[in-house]
């Protein structure tokens, strides 16, 4: 199963409420983020966080992160 990433966030916050928000629809995601294994979490200033999905949810996820819209 290759993994796609389904949205980008400007927080790891932001990106773990995204999971959080999959997780409960049934949908496995992980959030990568580049901080140097968390010893520089300033760096996701710089590098987006993003939330990935295996390729078959991956229409179903960004529905469920848009609302339904």
């Amino acid at each position: 199963m290759a993994v796609v990433v389904v949205r980008s966030y400007s927080s790891d916050f932001e990106a773990q409420m995204g999971q959080a928000i999959l997780e409960a629809n049934g949908i496995s995601s992980i959030v990568l983020r580049d901080d140097a294994g968390g010893m520089l979490p300033s760096l996701n200033i710089l590098v987006n966080v993003k939330l990935g999905v295996n390729q078959e949810d991956l229409d179903e996820a960004r529905e469920i992160l848009s609302g339904g819209e």
